[in-house]
């Protein structure tokens, strides 16, 4: 009897000590909002500052330049002609006829330059192509032929093909002295055939040369993500000016690392009128070649910032009598002379027939000689890409 009570007993104590946990976990878990008494203060979140105006006119101005440069921008799409061998017997010529078709070999990007249909790309993109597609903005397709090109800055010109009277949207070139280093860019093309893609960095260098991938560079170095696609496409600034015209990347293994290069507006501007008036573009020739100085060099000379080496002086060019092999050029124009890339760039930026001042050393003393640049030979200029890491064109 006395087992059983106790049976009874611990029983009771048992459901009434669960029943008391069972409430304890609900309560700790339970996430049923409490009942609020008459009076008691509501607890809420604190309040989200305020909008940011300068944030606000800042992603304004983005979006802004973005709609405005958008339908400016094109895919270029470039087709090779193919020989394939017909099932169908010739029967007057004993053989297979063989039949010519245009494929796709190519795909890059490019920007409208003139409402009358002009198109500023890569050379790159149209080099060894038999035919072209523009794609625009709003999905149209017309044909294009190329107009002009220069493989000493990897620059073409194209031409829409069409019987309609269109007027295109352009894109405008900025003053490349207002660029600095910090500035926003804007890039607009088609990588990887995505169409109308957009990212978005800074300019990391302003006028970057020596990469060695073109003859003549002076380039916009930004950390924009650029990739196969993008090529011939704009680098804007945040007003939806052309800043560059996107043209390679910097890799070792192929993938986009944040060096991305555009060839400058200042180039591309004055090479792209010069495309549309002439069909070439008329380069400035001193007829040397250059050299930089080695650490020796530079000590001996007492040149600690640098100077130009000049090689070999080819015969019956504009510096043959007034340059000498193994004159170390400081100056030009009254500019610091530092790499073989400085004294390029003070002569591709001259016109043909305008004067060169040089100042250099010959025999361990100061001189000052004047060198008229004349038109380079047309076969002096071959080819585009010289060396660089893993680069991508189209």
């Amino acid at each position: 009897m006395n087992n059983m009570k106790s049976t009874v007993v611990f029983s009771v104590l048992a459901a009434f000590v669960g029943a008391l946990s069972a409430l304890a976990v609900r309560g700790l878990f339970d996430d049923t909002p409490a009942q609020v008494q008459p009076g008691t203060p509501k607890q809420c979140a604190a309040p989200l500052p305020p909008p940011d105006p300068k944030a606000a006119a800042t992603q304004s101005m983005f979006a802004s330049a973005i709609q405005r440069s958008m339908p400016a921008v094109v895919l270029i799409t470039a087709q090779r002609m193919v020989g394939v061998v017909s099932p169908y017997f010739d029967f007057s010529s004993a053989r297979r006829r063989i039949d010519y078709m245009e494929v796709p070999s190519g795909q890059g990007s490019g920007f409208f330059i003139r409402k009358d249909g002009y198109i500023l790309t890569n050379y790159h993109v149209v080099r060894d192509q038999d035919s072209f597609w523009i794609t625009t903005h709003d999905g149209s397709e017309y044909r294009a032929q190329v107009v002009g090109v220069d493989p000493p800055t990897d620059l073409a010109l194209l031409k829409i093909k069409s019987d309609k009277k269109v007027s295109f949207p352009v894109l405008e070139f900025a003053d490349p002295e207002t660029l600095q280093i910090g500035h926003w860019a804007i890039a607009i093309g088609a990588p990887f055939s995505l169409s109308r893609t957009v990212t978005v960095g800074i300019v990391s260098n302003k006028k970057r040369n020596g990469v060695g991938v073109n003859l003549h560079e002076n380039y916009v170095q930004t950390d924009a993500s650029v990739n196969p696609g993008n090529s011939g496409g704009p680098l804007l600034d945040i007003n939806g000016r052309v800043i560059g015209v996107n043209d390679f990347i910097l890799s070792p293994s192929g993938g986009n690392i944040g060096l991305s290069f555009a060839i400058s507006s200042e180039i591309a501007g004055r090479v792209a009128g010069e495309l549309i008036a002439k069909g070439r573009v008329e380069r400035p020739w001193l007829g040397v070649t250059l050299g930089a100085l080695d650490r020796e060099m530079k000590r001996k000379y007492n040149l600690p910032h640098g100077g130009v080496l000049i090689g070999q002086v080819f015969r019956n060019s504009p510096a043959a009598g007034i340059l000498r092999s193994g004159d170390v050029v400081v100056k030009a124009n009254g500019r610091e002379i530092a790499t073989p890339s400085d004294l390029q760039g003070c002569i591709f930026s001259s016109k043909v027939g305008s004067v060169i001042e040089m100042e250099l050393l010959r025999s361990g003393s100061r001189k000052t000689v004047k060198v008229t640049v004349e038109k380079a030979p047309s076969d002096f200029f071959r080819g585009g890409r010289q060396t660089g890491m893993q680069l991508f064109g189209n």
